[in-house]
């Protein structure tokens, strides 16, 4: 299997953690703010997924600048279960993609230039940090494998902390926590690899 591939995997594996931890909060309300963002639940899960769509436009249609000129909009006023839907279907839809894009493909994002394994990446980034608010929010436990945290890490943070445990690392990356004597970072950003 190439790297590419086990990257698709790896967010599929990513989708199915997340959409396992919230399966039993569907009588939780979904209108509270989740952790510290301004968003509430559902405007939450429509970040993640538009992020999910948006990057594999980027894959489809390969940009040197800007985004693709399209937006993901719900109808109506989506159940709790119609929220792990559109997760789960966007989240497919980049997995696909990054699975069978040409492995030299590059494409505009604000924090550099990123191929497939970058943007597959970025999404379980995006899965994994807004699922913590989420959890936040919703009232669930959340601690996403340890495996695909140390890939995020290695491909997205290469000055990241090597001396705690992936999943409080990436939290502290991603200026969510403090991280032992690492006070929480107020300005943060990842960098592509171009790969």
């Amino acid at each position: 299997m190439s790297d590419q591939a086990e990257w698709a995997v790896a967010l599929d594996g990513a989708i199915l953690a997340a959409l396992q931890a919230m399966r039993d909060r569907d009588n939780a309300d979904w209108s509270v703010q989740a952790g510290d963002l301004e968003w509430d639940c559902r405007a939450t899960v429509r970040h993640i997924a538009g992020a999910f769509i948006g990057y594999a436009g980027q894959l489809t249609s390969p940009r040197t600048e800007g985004w693709v000129p399209f937006d993901l909009i719900l109808e109506g006023t989506p159940s709790p279960s119609e929220m792990r839907d559109v997760l789960q279907s966007t989240g497919g839809i980049l997995s696909s993609v990054v699975r069978t894009s040409e492995a030299k493909t590059v494409s505009y994002h604000s924090y550099g230039i990123a191929g497939p394994k970058d943007f597959a990446a970025m999404g379980i980034l995006e899965l994994f940090v807004h699922t913590e608010d989420l959890s936040r929010g919703l009232g669930f436990t959340w601690s996403p494998p340890a495996e695909l945290c140390s890939r995020v890490l290695a491909q997205l943070f290469l000055n990241a902390p090597q001396d705690h445990e992936p999943w409080p690392t990436l939290l502290w990356c991603t200026g969510r926590i403090p991280l032992g004597e690492l006070p929480r970072q107020k300005k943060w950003r990842w960098v592509n690899a171009r790969s």
